[in-house]
């Protein structure tokens, strides 16, 4: 069987309590040192120890000699009184130290109390003398010994007797001690001899005492576990204590064990815990040896015991055993390593469970002879050659085997447990506040101690009580230094300025027990008296007496009794209270001096949560009621609508029935007349729809023709810091800012590693690794919101190629995954080293507490122990797991499975709408991260919290447009094509894209016109699969036409089925389109081509102008504020929002002359728009070089002048023409034109049509060419023009291809001509080659977009588009049909490697843009090809690819 015990190192390790009085077996002797060290229990303690019991005699139990008289009344009945749930300082000093890090010893204490209901017969006992023993003299002592009044009992008579009845545990180390196996558990290590009628400590079990957990029964109840090494013991400690595990015991008492038991025939029993609380585990603060046993700082150790409630009122008395242990017997101590022993300890370094494998087999043979090894570890006082210096050089160890194992002990005098006044609530706090020490000076009470007061420093809140008491004794050592009459204790309370002073405050300047400043009462004053003058009557004092050993003498409290109960006194005045006693405060000698800190009340957790909530429901009344009075004052509101009148109930009681009922009437008058007023709009829309028409057209030939501002974007040019890292190898684009992230997270990680090593607990490794991550963090969570920042990107797209360069503005959601890795990695490195830090330190020793701050506890000692439970619910550590949460969930949604709803559960979830959902929780994310991080994390969101609110105020307030829907077409495949109006102020370029809002959600999708044309419109792939857009494919095609019609009949339309809108201002302001009749068009398929057109008459200007009418007519229906706040639209409307316009990659195909795109399905939208607007932009520069033309000629023919258009690339016409003076020359070029393109391409004739050239003012030479722009401005991609000018010297209008074979001109005309060219090129920048590359799956896939393909293929640039056709799913050969528009066909997926290396043999030397917008597989493999075949920085002709993706 293992036994668990613990082992002793010194002769003499003295422990002695302090508060409560501890009596070290001293009863009333008027002596220093205790008479009967038997009285009670084996102390082990210097005799000089301990505190008489207390007295309260008045005024003195003394004769006229001074000497104690017992007969006194009074005498020994100065018992203190605690009240329950009361806080008791519990203080004592161990001889030899204990305590963490103490480096000579490792110990333990145990904390325990018993009571009357443990043993009713408890008690002090009277009798003084040598023969006082409890139980009597005799062994074993007999009942009515035992039952003596007179003699002092702790434990029951009948727990002594099992005791010597129970045979000894066996199993324990004894080392060679020869134990007596005849006397039972009485025998020990410490006590071999067992107990005789000599040497009984009153009716103490030896073995009890020696080992802790003990395994029988025990009538003591565990407070407190104190110890060094309390992450190794406590758990087992805990589990133990009879408080809460049961103890066993045989029916027959002289059996220790169960098989004993039941092999003899007699019942095991268990005797049950006492179902208490486990008792505290803690470290032990570290207390020096040899100097009094004080603590860190001088201070004594002390532990706060909260009276529990559970005590019964009566006598009780505390227990303090003091164990102390040798590191002799660890397996890695040179006593283990000298002999068999070694071999023999099978638990490892843990000294624990050395048993009887090591006891010597021959005990008490080996005192002082050569010790040549175990067992057992250590013999009586050995003898060796512990140097190695040889056997003449033998030394001596002072070992006392049996104090090997030595538990020290004191007890206090009992004291009583009552419950508290019926005046003072069971939640209110009530601190004992006592005075320790005995009469003498520091030699004459060693090991005691002089006069203090317990706690010498204590902080209480107002409202708090104090419980003033204290005991002393009239039985102290004649002769002992002090101050009043001789051998006696005395102390009284007064208030002190300061403690440096020792005057005595007035009492009407007393603070303390009552605020005398601000009401100096009678009351007041005579508590003040009290507490003074301890209740000595002045009618038995003598004013003139100064013999200090007089009882009339009470200027030095002779006259008082020894024992003081101030009562309980309630704190109210916050201040720091100075106090001393007059008779023990003797400056150069001792000093009795204590601080009451009085702080304001502080709420306690319950309060807290009491009034958050009081002021919530307080808040929500009011928000009801004046909720509720709007209402009735505003009838028409939705507050007093049908739904939710209900629950404005208090409206009946405030305002009453029929005044309640009146305001009803009212709000059915308004819905009465709001009906009305729907009627007569539903009715009016058609007129007023003409109408409006009829007046654009009038006013459209007046109106002025304004220039998109963003028609060019300029070429970059690379800085020399991207030259430089470009010649370094490492790289361009993103990962350039890649690069400079990860190091950036290098060197903020090694920065805060390196400011933070050696400042965790005990220099943990884990802090600094936790720190560098969080420093890593900060950055990066400041920067994952950049990528965000859709405005931001937007305007930064919009400057010079430098901000491109080192910006990763080409993918920000790439880069946001990017970051959001690092994110990860991170965060995972910073929450794994702070577990581990936590575990550190929750493995630690857990310290004791300090409330009174005595031992000046570091930050480390404060924490350590501390359970990781208790660690997770800290400020930092809660917000930690709730930020760590929220982020799980961001992350778990943005995976792809997730956010395409690939898997079965992120359907069911709601896949993409469960993405964005997730990630709206960002806010609060950083709202917890505020909290949890430093000041430093604020630091870094300082300039991204200010791009976000600014890009927050830009996209809710600049860039959010009502829209205005014109027709929705079913195209194959479920792809819907939206046309919209253009929202006033809405500027785009090709490739651009927007978020459409409809059901209160926003979803992004590219631009699919050209900037150049007079609509917007989108292509949306809508199969049944994605929520969100087949629900609004099914409204638009199905529900609201449904509506519109009042038809029964919902039927999904067919392809090819056209829905217009128009466009509906609600009275309220608010804009929504309204669905007419279906309009079947037949699906032209493979091969057709939309009718071209070019309708130069199209003005920006009137377009904005008549959404100003629109606007102004709204403006006046907004009296109706009702129908604004209807929830509900009139039937077979919709109402849809844009945002944006929003920077993507795909507009940077202007700043390379070869450009290779491509689309992978439904991702050619980008590029549709962008083959739009290079048809556009080519005419442009067409109609430039001809307007070049005209004018480097306009002088010498003196042509007709043509008024120039107000664009923003134009200065301020110098002339006065009227902005409506249009020539006819002009307008008959511009019909000519419209004429030309409007004819189907079978019916066109070859004839060249002449265009009569206009007149150029002579002071407008310089710039005319360029001005006469803004006139002619392309209405629909694929504008073709095949005029040809034959008028000399004026060149032909044909594409740039062939502008080589125009005929030579002067020196002076070839001049003007390249410069021309040189600005056109720059102002309007078009690749001079595409090479367009679509992925398709099929055949059939190819219908919906082949007629958007043709038209944007045709045209000027259509030599410049190679479109390259690759269909990867499997496809029958006899269905394949020729495509006009497409250049090469293929079937299966395209081999990159060699359409690179094509491209690259094709264009040496250039720089080549790749775009893509499809699959992410496939960007992986362009990525790769393009960094393959781009040649080398240093190389000359160096011909490079970089790489771009649509990425929303």
């Amino acid at each position: 069987m293992w036994i668990f015990l613990y082992l002793a190192w010194v002769a003499r390790g003295d422990v002695y309590l302090h508060n409560p009085r501890g009596s070290n077996n001293k009863l009333s002797e008027q002596s220093n040192n205790a008479q009967n060290q038997n009285r009670l229990f084996d102390s082990q303690n210097n005799a000089a120890g301990g505190y008489q019991i207390g007295d309260n005699c008045n005024p003195v139990c003394q004769d006229e000699d001074r000497n104690y008289d017992q007969t006194k009344e009074g005498a020994m009945k100065g018992t203190m009184t605690f009240y329950k749930g009361s806080e008791l300082y519990i203080e004592w000093v161990v001889q030899h130290g204990c305590g963490v890090n103490q480096p000579n010893i490792i110990c333990q204490m145990v904390l325990q109390y018993m009571c009357e209901k443990d043993n009713p017969a408890l008690r002090d006992g009277t009798k003084r003398g040598n023969d006082n023993t409890a139980g009597g003299e005799e062994e074993p002592p007999t009942a009515i010994q035992a039952n003596e009044p007179a003699l002092g009992q702790h434990e029951p008579l009948s727990f002594y007797l099992d005791c010597k009845a129970h045979e000894r545990q066996k199993g324990l180390y004894t080392a060679d001690q020869n134990v007596n196996n005849d006397r039972g558990a009485t025998a020990t290590r410490q006590n071999p001899n067992g107990n005789n009628a000599n040497n009984r400590h009153g009716l103490e079990c030896p073995e009890e005492r020696d080992y802790y957990p003990y395994w029988h029964p025990t009538p003591w109840h565990d407070i407190a576990i104190i110890t060094d090494e309390s992450p190794r013991r406590c758990e087992y400690y805990q589990k133990e204590s009879q408080n809460v595990h049961s103890k066993g015991y045989c029916s027959e008492p002289e059996h220790n064990n169960p098989e004993s038991c039941q092999d003899a025939g007699a019942e095991w029993k268990e005797m049950p815990a006492f179902n208490e609380p486990a008792p505290d585990c803690v470290a032990g603060v570290s207390s020096r040896d040899n100097h009094n046993g004080n603590a860190r700082g001088g201070r004594p150790n002390y532990y706060l015991w909260r009276i529990p409630d559970h005590i019964e009122e009566g006598r009780c008395v505390l227990r303090l055993r003091y164990n102390m242990t040798s590191g002799d017997f660890r397996q890695s101590a040179l006593a283990t390593q000298n002999g068999p022993a070694t071999g023999s300890l099978d638990a490892g370094d843990d000294y624990f469970h050395v048993n009887k494998a090591m006891n010597d087999p021959a005990p008490g043979q080996r005192r002082r002879t050569v010790f040549k090894g175990g067992p057992p570890i250590l013999p009586q006082d050995p003898v060796g050659d512990w140097l190695d210096l040889g056997e003449d050089y033998r030394l001596q160890l002072q070992v006392n085997t049996n104090q090997y194992g030595r538990t020290f002990e004191d007890r206090t005098h009992t004291f009583f447990v009552r419950s508290r006044p019926a005046e003072v609530s069971s939640s209110a706090r009530i601190v004992n506040y006592n005075v320790r020490g005995r009469r003498g000076n520091i030699v004459q009470v060693y090991p005691s101690v002089e006069y203090d007061f317990v706690p010498q420093e204590l902080t209480v809140e107002v409202g708090d009580y104090l419980h003033f008491q204290w005991t002393g004794s009239d039985a102290n050592a004649k002769g002992n230094a002090g101050n009043g009459r001789q051998s006696t204790d005395r102390s009284n309370l007064v208030q002190l300025a300061d403690r440096e002073e020792n005057v005595p405050l007035p009492w009407n300047e007393h603070t303390l027990l009552y605020n005398a400043i601000a009401n100096p009462t009678a009351e007041g004053k005579a508590l003040l008296t009290r507490f003074a003058y301890l209740d000595q009557r002045p009618d038995l004092c003598e004013i003139d007496d100064n013999d200090q050993n007089s009882v009339q003498n009470c200027k030095q409290l002779n006259g008082a009794t020894a024992y003081f109960d101030g009562g309980i006194v309630q704190m109210q005045t916050v201040g720091q209270h100075k106090v001393a006693s007059t008779r023990n405060n003797d400056f150069s000698n001792r000093s009795q001096k204590a601080t009451i800190h009085v702080i304001p009340r502080s709420w306690s957790t319950g309060e807290v949560i009491a009034l958050v909530a009081g002021l919530a429901v307080f808040c929500m009344v009011v928000a009801y009621l004046c909720a509720a009075v709007y209402a009735y004052k505003n009838p028409s509101s939705w507050l007093f609508s049908k739904r939710h009148r209900p629950r404005l109930c208090v409206l009946r009681y405030l305002v009453g029935q029929q005044r309640l009922n009146a305001a009803i009437e009212k709000r059915k008058e308004w819905k009465r007349e709001e009906r009305a007023k729907w009627k007569a709009l539903n009715a009016g829309v058609s007129e007023e729809k003409e109408d409006k028409t009829k007046e654009a057209k009038g006013e459209g030939l007046q109106a002025e023709k304004v220039e998109d501002k963003d028609m060019a974007d300029p070429r970059s040019k690379s800085s020399r810091f991207v030259a430089c890292l470009v010649h370094m190898g490492l790289g361009e684009g993103q990962r350039v800012a890649m690069l400079v992230l990860i190091l950036l997270n290098l060197a903020s990680f090694v920065g805060g590693y390196m400011i933070h090593v050696g400042l965790g607990f005990q220099e943990s490794f884990a802090f600094p690794l936790a720190k560098g991550a969080g420093f890593a963090l900060d950055m990066d969570l400041a920067i994952l919101l950049l990528p965000t920042l859709k405005s931001l990107q937007t305007a930064l797209r919009g400057k010079g190629g430098r901000a491109r360069e080192w910006i990763p503005l080409d993918d920000p959601i790439s880069f946001h995954i990017a970051v959001a890795t690092l994110v990860a990695i991170n965060s995972f490195i910073h929450i794994c080293a702070h577990f581990i830090h936590m575990g550190q330190i929750a493995s630690s020793p857990k310290f004791q507490s300090d409330p009174l701050e005595a031992w000046d506890l570091t930050s480390e000692e404060l924490v350590s122990g501390t359970s990781v439970e208790a660690l997770l619910l800290t400020r930092a550590n809660f917000t930690g797991l709730l930020i760590t949460s929220l982020m799980f969930v961001i992350y778990v949604t943005a995976l792809p499975s997730v956010r395409r709803a690939t898997c079965c559960v992120a359907r069911r979830c709601g896949g993409f709408r469960l993405f964005q959902q997730a990630h709206s929780i960002w806010p609060i994310v950083y709202l917890l991260l505020l909290i949890h991080t430093t000041p430093r994390f604020w630091i870094w969101m300082f300039f991204p919290a200010i791009f976000m609110a600014v890009d927050r105020i830009l996209l809710t307030q600049r860039q959010r447009y009502p829209a205005v829907l014109v027709s929705a077409r079913l195209l194959l495949f479920d792809v819907i094509h939206l046309t919209f109006e253009i929202p006033e102020n809405f500027t785009y370029q090709a490739g651009q894209y927007v978020h459409l809002y409809w059901k209160g959600e926003w979803h992004p999708f590219t631009l699919t016109s050209a900037p150049e044309e007079r609509h917007l419109t989108l292509h949306i792939r809508a199969s049944s699969s994605l929520d969100w857009c087949s629900a609004l494919r099914r409204h638009l095609m199905v529900e609201a036409p449904k509506a519109q019609n009042e038809s029964s009949e919902a039927k999904e339309p067919d392809p090819g089925t056209t829905v217009e809108y128009e466009k509906l201002v609600l009275p309220s302001g608010r804009v929504c389109c309204k669905a007419q009749p279906l309009t079947k068009s037949s699906f032209k398929g493979i091969g057709s081509s939309d009718k071209v057109s070019l309708d130069v008459s199209f003005d920006r200007s009137r377009r904005q102008a008549s959404t100003v009418r629109d606007r102004a007519e709204s403006t006046r229906t907004e009296d109706s504020v009702a129908l604004m706040e209807r929830a509900n639209l009139p039937p077979g409307t919709v109402e849809l929002q844009l945002q944006g316009p929003f920077g993507a990659p795909a507009q940077r195909v202007w700043e390379f002359k070869t450009v290779m795109v491509v689309g992978a399905g439904i991702g050619v939208t980008p590029f549709v728009s962008i083959l739009r607007s290079v048809q556009m932009r080519k005419q442009q520069q067409h109609l430039l070089y001809t307007a070049g033309d005209v004018e480097a000629e306009g002088t010498a023919s003196k042509r007709r002048t043509r008024r120039e258009a107000a664009h923003c690339m134009a200065p301020e016409a110098p002339w006065s023409d009227s902005a409506g003076a249009v020539s006819a020359d002009a307008t008959r070029a511009e019909s000519s034109m419209e004429r030309t393109l409007e004819t189907p391409e079978k019916e066109k004739s070859p004839k060249k049509k002449k265009v009569t050239k206009t007149e150029v003012p002579g002071n407008s030479s310089s710039t005319g060419g360029i001005l006469g722009l803004a006139e002619i401005t392309p209405s629909v991609v694929g504008a073709r023009t095949e005029e040809e000018i034959d008028e000399k010297p004026t060149r032909t209008a044909m594409p740039s291809q062939t502008r080589a074979k125009a005929a030579p001109r002067t020196d002076k005309v070839s001049s003007d001509q390249a410069m021309i060219e040189r600005l056109v090129t720059e102002v309007i920048p078009v690749p001079e080659r595409i090479h367009f590359y679509w992925i398709v799956r099929n055949q059939q896939e190819l219908d919906w977009f082949y007629d958007l393909l043709a038209t944007a293929v045709e045209g000027p640039a259509k030599d410049l588009v190679e479109v390259n056709l690759f269909t990867t799913g499997e496809v029958e050969l006899s269905a394949v049909k020729q495509l006009k528009c497409v250049h090469h066909q293929y079937f299966g997926r395209p081999n990159w490697n060699r359409i690179f290396k094509g491209c690259k043999a094709q264009h040496m030397g250039d720089h080549i843009g790749v775009f893509l917008c499809g699959s992410p597989v496939i960007g992986q493999e362009l990525a790769r090809q393009s960094a393959k075949h781009s040649d080398p920085p240093d190389q000359q002709c160096r011909t490079r690819f970089s790489f771009f993706k649509e990425h929303f």
